[in-house]
């Protein structure tokens, strides 16, 4: 059964790029995972099996023109990781320059079910009340969920 990711957090970010990623999401994620650009300005942390199962789909469902998109987006800046010994991850100082973390002390940490993202707090949070509750309520409708 899988286990999902769930639930945000803010953490600090410390002088040397580190943050401590939540002890209750460390299991999921695993001893080697991949931290990538995810979508919307967010770094993503993929266990093993979910990046290699969305890589997969990129393989055989997207035609070649957007695969490479896709490639350059997420697979240029991917890096295969672990935590170290306190469960902090060190952040590639290119990767948070790409989704505005390099000079902030905090970010936000946002268990996404299949994925960790890790958020600039004010894009976060901007993203958070970008979302209306009839906009929630349509789409469940929509999907009979």
């Amino acid at each position: 059964m899988t286990e999902y990711f769930v639930g945000h957090r803010t953490h600090k970010i410390d002088a040397k790029g580190r943050i401590s990623i939540p002890a209750n999401m460390r299991t999921a994620l695993g001893q080697e995972f991949i931290v990538s650009r995810g979508v919307n300005k967010c770094l993503a942390l993929y266990p093993m099996e979910v990046w290699n199962e969305m890589i997969n789909e990129i393989l055989s469902k997207v035609n070649q023109k957007k695969r490479r998109a896709l490639e350059l987006h997420f697979s240029a800046n991917a890096e295969k990781m672990s935590l170290d010994g306190q469960g902090r991850l060190m952040l590639n100082p290119d990767l948070r320059a790409q989704v505005e973390l390099l000079d902030e002390s905090q970010a936000e940490i946002f268990g996404n079910n299949k994925k960790i993202e890790i958020w600039n707090c004010a894009l976060f949070r901007k993203e958070l009340e970008s979302v209306e509750d009839v906009e929630i309520e349509d789409i469940l409708d929509e999907y009979g969920i």
